[in-house]
């Protein structure tokens, strides 16, 4: 079943040169769209009780991200599972190392901030939650990943993401060191110390 739903998704490579510039074009900009997100919550310019939720709201997905990263790195150590390309013909569409292929970090990224937003009722959780689905099918599509690799990334940042939303009160000191230590680093440069929203 996984191989079937691979062969079906990577078949559809090397047929449209618009469609694999296309889905390259989102794997590849995965991690710089992600940075995007994190910069455009920050620095959000709504009222001030929106600006904090928006600012937590990085800080949570940072550090749910982080942690399934964390995860994901561990898995890799313990369990070795060789990418579509090592075991069978494929269309590959990137360049990519022979590492092990369950989970995708990618993936990982992207639900992490995907999820983070659908907990904390974000008004953009749905656009993050698309961009997920479609970042995670790009992965598959390139030939880098199989369905399971991606599938297993979203539940490893469903588990980070709740978690650190349900332990959001005991990890309240630790948002205060973070927003602290930017009020500190910003308080003169005007341009960034106003959205220091949180530390006065």
């Amino acid at each position: 079943m996984n191989y079937a739903v691979f062969q079906w998704i990577n078949g559809w490579a090397g047929n449209s040169p618009f469609l694999d510039k296309v889905m390259i074009g989102i794997t590849d900009s995965a991690p710089y769209v992600a940075v995007a997100f994190m910069l455009l919550l920050w620095f959000s310019n709504a009222n001030r009780e929106k600006a904090i939720a928006k600012q937590y709201t990085v800080f949570y997905t940072l550090l749910s991200t982080a942690l399934a990263l964390f995860s994901n790195a561990v898995i890799h150590l313990v369990y070795y599972h060789p990418r579509p390309f090592i075991t069978h013909h494929v269309h590959k569409l990137v360049a990519h190392a022979a590492d092990s292929s369950f989970v995708s970090d990618h993936a990982v990224l992207v639900f992490a901030i995907a999820f983070t937003m659908l907990l904390r009722g974000d008004r953009w959780k749905n656009i993050a939650f698309i961009w997920a689905v479609i970042v995670g099918i790009s992965r598959i599509y390139v030939g880098v990943h199989y369905p399971a690799d991606v599938i297993g990334a979203a539940a490893l940042s469903w588990g980070t993401s709740f978690l650190v939303i349900r332990l959001s009160v005991k990890i309240e000191p630790l948002a205060q060191i973070v927003f602290r230590i930017y009020y500190k680093l910003t308080k003169r440069v005007p341009v960034l110390s106003k959205y220091s929203h949180t530390v006065r």
